[in-house]
């Protein structure tokens, strides 16, 4: 690639709506049909150029913005990647977004102070979307170089001097807090890049509103960090599955410890995380150990068994891709001399359809609270985009002046206090959380749009007893309705057996596994129909042998545009103690 020089101009996408500021939350849309043609300098704006085509272009699905809310994009790319961004560029044209483009250079302040003088003269973006990898896989090749900021904190834990980050690209007052939402497409050429913005497309297009749309997949290794770390990262986990997901949420667990009851067989612990993988989801989650090119290892007798490694990736292919967090070191260093596990998932043609992912070293205590912070932001605030969900998770991590919505929870206060006791004198947990902000990285489109559902309120009489039925009510829209009663997400199932602790013992393996695809089945009772749009009321039978309890009742509705849910809780009790 040739050197920028003196005097190129910076070339600026035609967008039709102007620029109005960041905003952080947006509502989403009415959803429309826009055509997709290609666009010619000095043509008429994307809108009017699809009015004129008509039904000559290919339709698809996009969310349009409101009206005078449009948003700027700033692109970093090599400019003989662009063609390979044509399609994605009038999507995003039409949904109301202006784009700049940036030439990517060889080296990371060159390409910042492009963007300096495009915020100067235009205001700030909300977006910076980075195409193309940090490091040359080819000679001459096109890439765009990262920044490094030194470590201060996880050094003293056996961290990187350095931490690789693109907060600067998106930090325009240099205060190391990211002011845009930025993501990295971590592709090696313009093939690769077009392929994936094509995932992208579909995915934000896809009319499957089946219940997919509500899993979430967690699978976490052993922690050997030593007891007090290792508790931090159980509470991390338990927080993924209780805490700020949604009881209206599916959500499956693959543990790689013994005394969990939702550990495999260890020898299939590879395929359940691959099949948790390609079943689709909102999110996949690991948490645990990683590396450039593997997730942790399983110690089973005299064996090592791996959780999942680069070779395993052509064994990915989720036709209704989730998100992948990574809550691991190292698995998304893009500067490595190869491409990191998290990369190369992002970009397989089956793989997930972004990740976020840390480039160095990364601790339990800072990644406790990034985690909380992403929680909240999809399934809280639900915040319309990816990036901005990653903006809003790391801006709360360094927010000391109070502007937080809410306060810190209990559980965070919590784990602060652990993470400062077990800390060296004078240890600076701030700066801890400053490296995860530096080093989790969104690995894809940050513009990528999330589905969130509108939620069914459930009547129940709140009691039940064993072998009687629960009349559950409300109001939906038309559509395949699901009901279900379940264990709540914060029971484990009553009716699994114990096993000896012991990986040593090859024949208890088998029994692992039977316990496991247990566990991971709280479903009582299902019952699935059509239904049209009004009030409903649906009978559901209590299991006659079932234990006394709270229990939960789930409603899903796959409609035509969009999915519906419900949840509900429910008392079962013996006819004795239900009328005391």
């Amino acid at each position: 690639m040739r050197k920028k020089q003196a005097g190129d101009s910076v070339e600026m996408g035609t967008g039709p709506a102007m620029r109005f500021g960041i905003t952080m939350q947006r509502t989403i849309g009415q959803f429309t049909e826009l055509g997709r043609c290609p666009k010619k300098r000095g043509s008429a704006t994307t809108l009017g150029r699809l009015r004129e085509l008509g039904a000559g272009c290919i339709l698809i699905l996009v969310a349009a913005l409101p009206r005078g809310m449009a948003e700027d994009i700033i692109v970093i790319r090599p400019p003989s990647w662009h063609a390979a961004i044509e399609r994605w560029a009038e999507y995003r044209s039409a949904q109301g977004y202006s784009i700049a483009y940036v030439d990517a250079s060889h080296s990371a302040e060159a390409a910042r102070q492009q963007i300096l003088e495009l915020v100067q003269r235009r205001g700030q973006p909300a977006f910076i979307v980075i195409m193309g990898d940090a490091a040359p896989t080819v000679p001459d090749g096109p890439y765009q170089p990262t920044f490094y900021r030194p470590s201060t904190a996880l050094v003293q834990f056996g961290g990187d001097r350095t931490i690789a980050t693109d907060v600067p690209f998106a930090d325009f007052d240099g205060d190391e807090i990211p002011d845009a939402a930025v993501g990295r497409i971590v592709a090696d050429s313009a093939e690769e890049l077009q392929a994936y913005l094509d995932r992208v497309l579909a995915f934000e297009s896809s009319p499957d509103f089946s219940p997919w749309r509500r899993d979430v997949h967690v699978v976490a290794g052993v922690g050997g960090f030593g007891m007090v770390a290792d508790t931090v990262i159980e509470t991390t986990t338990r927080q993924f599955l209780a805490h700020r997901i949604p009881g209206w949420c599916r959500l499956t667990m693959t543990h790689a410890s013994p005394s969990s009851k939702y550990c495999p067989n260890p020898e299939r612990f590879c395929q359940c995380s691959l099949d948790s993988l390609n079943a689709g989801g909102a999110f996949w989650v690991y948490i645990g150990h990683g590396h450039v090119r593997t997730l942790d290892w399983i110690r089973a007798g005299q064996r090592v068994l791996p959780i999942l490694t680069k070779e395993h990736l052509a064994e990915v292919d989720c036709p209704r891709p989730p998100i992948a967090v990574f809550l691991a070191c190292y698995t998304g260093a893009f500067d490595a001399t190869e491409d990191a596990l998290a990369e190369r998932l992002v970009l397989q043609p089956g793989g997930t359809i972004a990740a976020i992912a840390a480039t160095r070293v990364s601790g339990p205590y800072g990644l406790a609270v990034l985690s909380d912070g992403l929680l909240r932001a999809v399934y809280e605030k639900r915040l319309p985009t990816l990036g901005q969900i990653v903006l809003d998770a790391k801006r709360a991590m360094l927010d000391e002046g109070g502007a937080q919505e809410e306060p810190p929870s209990d559980r965070l206060r919590w784990i602060s206090a652990i993470a400062a006791a077990m800390s060296p004198e004078g240890y600076d947990l701030r700066a801890e959380r400053q490296e995860h902000v530096w080093q989790m990285h969104l690995l894809g489109d940050p513009l990528l749009r999330l589905r969130f559902p509108d939620e069914i309120r459930l009547e129940t009489s709140g009691r039940a007893e064993p072998g009687k039925i629960v009349q559950v009510r409300g109001t939906v829209p038309a559509g395949t309705m699901t009901l279900e009663l379940a264990y709540r997400r914060s029971d484990v199932r009553r009716d699994l057996d114990s096993i000896a602790v012991d990986w040593d013992s090859y024949p208890t393996w088998e029994q692992y596994q039977e316990r496991y695809l247990r566990a991971n089945q709280p479903v009582l009772v299902r019952d699935q129909w059509q239904c049209s749009a009004g009030a409903f009321e649906r009978d559901l039978v209590v299991p006659p042998d079932l234990a006394q309890g709270k229990y939960c009742i789930r409603a899903y509705v796959e409609g035509a545009d969009g999915f519906h849910v419900g949840y509900a809780e429910v008392s079962v009790r013996p006819a004795a103690e239900a009328t005391e």
